[in-house]
Order: C-alpha cells, then structure tokens, then sequence
C-alpha cells in the first residue's frame, strides 16, 4: 500500500460519478427491461428496478419526466427507457436517471403514431377552430362501436338514466383487429348520413395494439370531415389516440362521452320548474295589474253613471245649435237691413231721376249706372256671405253629428252589459257583486246577473280551481 494516496469513500463515489456522467455514451442510453420493485410515493416520483435474467439495475424517474408517459407500468411490465447513467452518491450506488419510458416491443407503433399526429396537426386538424359545437338537447344520437360489447352497455345504461327521451341508433363495427377501421368509417358514415344531432364513437380499454385502428390515418381525417358534432370515448383515461385529437369532443371513457352529449334530464327539469314558477309569477303580476286596472275602470266615472256622457255632449250640441241659430239669426237682420237700405235706395233713385232729368240726361245715366253697380256689388257680396253661412252650418252640424256619434259608439263598447251579452254573468251577493270563491259559503242566497235579465240561485259548495 505504500506510494499509494489514500482518499475517503465519497472522493472515490463523487469521482465515479463525475467519469459516468462526463461520458456522452451513457447519456440517453435506451434500455430494455422488466420492472421490479416499483414504488410511486406522495412525491410523485417513480422508483423502481430494471433487469433481466442476469442483472438489475437502480432507476428514478421524477414527477416532471414520467407525467409524460401515456400508460401506467406495473410490476412485470416489459418497457424500454431512455436514461443517463450516473452514481447516487450517498449511497455509493450506480442508478439510472430516467426521463422516458414506453412498452417494449411496440416502440415502433408509438414513433408511426407521433409521426402522424405532427403531420395532421402540421395541416390543421387538431384546431379549434374546426371543432363544432355540442347540441344542448340531442333527440337523436348514433352510436358507433362493438356490437354486444361492454361499452355499448354502458353507453346505453347510461343514456337511459341521464337523457331517456333520446332516441339512440347503434351502428355496429369492429373496434380491434386488421380491417376495423375501415368497418368503423362505414359505419360512421351511415350514422352522419342520418342526421343525428350527435354522434357518439366509443371504445372500452385495452392495450396500444387493441386500440391501434382509431389511430389509423384514414379515420382521423374521417372524424375530422364529419358533418355531425362527433364525440369520442375510447379506451380509459391515459388512453388517446388519434380520434381523439380531430374530433369535436373527446371523452375519457364511453360513459363519460355520454355525459358530455346529453343533459342531465333531472337538471333539465329543474330548470323547466324555474321557468314554470318565473312565467307563472309573471302572468300573476300581469293579472293582478290588470285586475287593478278592471277595479280602476269600474270605478271611473263614465262606466259608474254612462249618462253623464250623454248629457255633457247632448248640453254641448245644444250650446252649438243656439250659436247656429244666432249665425242665422244675424243673417236675417242683415237682409233686412239690406232690404231697407235697397228701397231707401230705390226712393233716392227715383227722386234722383225726377231732378236729373230735368237737368241732364246723360248726367243722370251715369249716376244711375254707379248706383245699379253698387246694388249689384252689394248683392253679389250678400249672396256670398249667405252661402259662406249655410255651408258653414252644415259642416260644424256634420261634424258635431260624427262626434257624437263616436263617443256614443266608445261608449257602448266600454259598457258592462256588453261583457254579460257575451255569455259571463255577474254575481250578487247581498247587493254587492262577488269577485272571488272565498266571498261565498255553502247555503249563501245569490242573483245571477245576465246579458238579458236574471236569475236566483243558492251556493251548494265551493272550491278553489288551481
């Protein structure tokens, strides 16, 4: 041991450490194993052994790393891993650092699968954008899936409970193995051929193989070319695959995308009650208000005592008619003061004449001329004024007369005999009218008031309608 440096243990391990994690060839190395000795602790963090038949090796996967894996390992499993080798110190022992895991074996399907969906999302089809909305209330869904499978069962029980007035069309397809992706494009383009209002694609759990074909190219640009909203459940919850991405809704298991289609129906009905009550309530304030109204009227006075109407518009044609009158009397006199004017002018004339033609004729022509001018003047002027009167008359009669005559008519139409004409009747008890059930007991003497007379009659029972 002489010549020899002596170092303490963790000189030795740190060193290890630094020599591992310093060489690029132990940097993501892909490993295949078997899981032992798994370990999923509060943390989040994975600890578990890799081995085979000749060696097992330490390994952690922290939180921020196996989040990303898209199944949940178990003991047994057989999965290869990409890991950077290093040394864990306080231990001294050599482990894996682990940052991805996949099955072993199917490796290859995992690469085709993120292959195809950077190519789809590359074109666009995982927008959005593209998704169409969910109806509210679908009457009629189409289920694409196995025929007597468990998911169609569920999808049905579930369906039955939570939205039963839908009508629901199965449209059978094989859901695994080679050939079921075609079989299930058939089958959902029948089901968008029907018009459903949406169509529900489902799928119980199994393994990546089992549920290769809904990540098949062809059906993804499918679902995404769909006319009708389409909702997807396939597989559990760490399950998606490629349908998933292009479809309008995704659904973690079959139940749940029946779940996201249809409303609860216990809700809805709820729902319906809250509308029931609000629009009852208003039609109460609405009826109440114009109960007030009704009370409002009966009590104004045109409906209380109607005469009044017709003697306030019978004493306002009555002070019209003397005004006219007056006009004509006014006319009269200024006819007769006319007519004494013409003849005092007639005597003038003659006197006149007597005078002038003694004097000179030609001077008493043209004097006679002014004055039978003037005469004709005032004659035309008298006449115009006559007519002026008589049309005047005529019109404020004819327009005092079609007054009248309207608010005789709104009167009439206002009038109660009219609502008892129409076939109601008003009930009187001890001469007061009755308005509502509480107001009247059994053994209780009332008259019934008609359109057309009225009748006596004793109240037998009472009862509140709803």
């Amino acid at each position: 041991m002489s010549g020899r440096r002596i170092v303490p243990v963790s000189t030795l391990v740190h060193y290890l450490k630094g020599q591992l994690e310093g060489n690029p060839v132990l940097h993501g190395v892909l490993i295949e194993g078997e899981i032992s000795n798994l370990r999923k602790p509060y943390s989040g963090h994975w600890y578990f052994s890799l081995k085979d038949d000749r060696a097992s090796m330490a390994c952690v996967m922290f939180s921020s790393r196996n989040r990303n894996v898209k199944f949940d390992p178990k003991n047994g499993d057989k999965v290869i891993v990409r890991a950077d080798v290093t040394v864990y110190e306080s231990e001294g022992r050599m482990q894996m650092m682990v940052d991805a895991m996949k099955p072993s074996g199917i490796g290859d399907l995992y690469l085709q699968l993120e292959a195809l969906k950077k190519k789809l999302s590359a074109e666009g089809l995982f927008q959005d954008i593209y998704k169409k909305p969910l109806p509210l209330y679908p009457m009629s869904i189409g289920i694409v899936t196995g025929n007597h499978t468990a998911a169609l069962s569920d999808v049905l029980i579930t369906l039955k409970k939570r939205w039963p007035i839908a009508k629901a069309v199965v449209y059978p397809a094989a859901v695994q193995g080679e050939g079921a992706a075609v079989k299930i494009i058939d089958a959902l383009h029948q089901a968008d051929q029907a018009h459903h209002d949406v169509i529900l694609l489902v799928r119980g759990g199994g393994s990546l193989e089992d549920l290769w074909c809904f990540n098949d190219e062809n059906l993804a640009r499918t679902v995404f070319a769909m006319h009708t909203p389409i909702v997807t459940g396939v597989g559990h919850e760490i399950d998606t695959t490629l349908v998933d991405y292009v479809s309008d809704h995704r659904a973690n298991t079959p139940t749940g995308a029946v779940e996201a289609a249809t409303p609860d129906i216990h809700e809805v009905e709820d729902l319906l009650h809250q509308y029931q009550d609000r629009m009852v309530h208003q039609m109460q304030v609405r009826l109440d208000n114009a109960k007030k109204q009704l009370e409002h009227l009966s009590a104004s006075a045109v409906l209380s005592r109607p005469e009044n109407l017709y003697n306030q518009k019978q004493m306002k044609l009555d002070y019209l008619r003397e005004r006219i009158l007056g006009y004509t009397s006014v006319i009269k006199e200024e006819r007769n003061h006319f007519e004494q004017l013409s003849h005092a002018l007639s005597k003038q004339i003659h006197t006149k004449e007597s005078l002038l033609m003694q004097k000179n004729m030609d001077y008493r022509n043209r004097m006679i001329m002014a004055c039978l001018g003037r005469i004709h003047q005032e004659q035309s002027e008298l006449r115009n004024l006559d007519t002026r009167l008589t049309s005047g008359e005529k019109i404020v009669l004819e327009r005092k007369r079609s007054d009248l005559e309207k608010q005789m008519r709104l009167l009439d139409a206002y009038s109660p005999l009219k609502v008892l004409d129409r076939g109601y009747a008003v009930v009187m008890k001890d001469g007061k009218a009755v308005h509502t059930v509480e107001e009247l007991s059994a053994g209780d003497q009332v008259k019934m008031r008609f359109g057309a007379g009225s009748a006596e009659a004793e109240i037998l029972e009472t009862r509140k309608e709803p």
